[in-house]
């Protein structure tokens, strides 16, 4: 009778003890195993989670002590160009995220603060339209250290979504087993960053079609919207008003508190810093009265405005086909500009 009981048991629970089975064996979201690169292969890791992973992997080995901050847009700007204008010893490090918002630019430089580690430089990029929005469910996909939930909650939150998800159950058994796209994964979570994309010291991200900026940007921006290869990017790559636009008010008295908590600890540190507003290209003009904040804070001379209407937003070949990013030339440009006395 026992017996009988287990038998029926086993079997019933058979389906989830094989998921169970797929979710260890093809660790999905790459958190259950280390590894040298945290590739997007057939589901988007969040960033924001692999930077710290990384960060806590590898800062015995390396010591870093400078750090880029910001959003996916602060990816244009990459720790290996920025090596070139920091001082003898410098360890730079990206420590972005994907959406980030300011309360997680603040829970990484105090995470830096909290373990007693060098934060002797620090590069971070603001955005109107993204940093100083609420941040909503971006923290919960976080590391457990940004996040502050518990080591259990971190993992079972992983196993569950695996567990609700019955294509991704498929892909990733799929994909482990034969190693190849099919036509099936066009999800927005099969975004492919390989390897070759990502600098797994550093943890700079190369941007995925900028090898072909490189060869022919006129070319390859022009084939993007005479071929119409996506209609969402032609309606984001929209044409820009000729007259500048302001954007609202975004910083609240929450948002102020946070940015005043990461000049203390810069002080307590004494970090070298510069905060940069990103050139988008939209070219609408980052709030006077949430610049003049962030100027009163962190002093004017650190703060460098790249917003609006100006010689790089003109410059329709400086951007990404998406609307969203700005590419690495940008990036580039705006350390010539703002170290030119190095």
């Amino acid at each position: 009778m026992v017996l009988k009981f287990f038998k029926k048991s086993f079997l019933f629970l058979l389906p989830l003890l094989i998921v169970i089975a797929c979710y260890f064996w093809t660790d999905p979201f790459k958190n259950l195993y280390q590894y040298k690169y945290y590739t997007s292969t057939y589901v988007m890791l969040p960033r924001g989670n692999v930077s710290t992973k990384v960060y806590m992997k590898n800062y015995d080995k390396y010591k870093y002590n400078s750090f880029i901050f910001g959003s996916s847009r602060s990816c244009a700007s990459t720790s290996k160009e920025w090596a070139n204008y920091l001082p003898k010893g410098s360890v730079p490090y990206s420590f972005s995220a994907w959406a980030e918002k300011i309360d997680g630019i603040y829970k990484r430089i105090k995470l830096i603060d909290s373990l007693k580690r060098p934060l002797n430089n620090a590069f971070l990029v603001f955005d109107y339209n993204l940093t100083f929005m609420e941040p909503e469910q971006d923290l919960l996909t976080d590391h457990y250290l940004i996040s502050k939930s518990s080591i259990l909650d971190y993992y079972t939150n992983d196993f569950l979504t695996y567990l609700k998800d019955p294509i991704l159950i498929f892909t990733s058994v799929d994909y482990t087993l034969f190693h190849k796209r099919r036509s099936y994964m066009t999800d927005d979570r099969f975004v492919g960053i390989k390897e070759s994309d990502i600098d797994p010291i550093n943890n700079d991200w190369e941007v995925n079609s900028e090898f072909k900026f490189k060869r022919d940007s006129a070319k390859f921006w022009d084939l993007i919207i005479n071929k119409n290869i996506d209609v969402v990017i032609n309606e984001k790559l929209h044409p820009r008003s000729a007259i500048q636009i302001e954007s609202s008010k975004e910083i609240s008295v929450r948002q102020e508190k946070l940015l005043k908590a990461i000049f203390n600890i810069f002080k307590k540190h004494k970090t070298n810093y510069k905060i940069i507003i990103s050139p988008l290209y939209n070219q609408v003009k980052f709030n006077h009265s949430d610049l003049q904040i962030i100027r009163k804070i962190f002093k004017a001379e650190n703060v460098f405005d790249y917003s609006g209407i100006n010689s790089i937003t003109n410059n329709k070949y400086y951007y990404m086909a998406d609307g969203v990013h700005y590419r690495k030339a940008v990036g580039n440009r705006i350390f010539k500009d703002i170290y030119k006395g190095h």
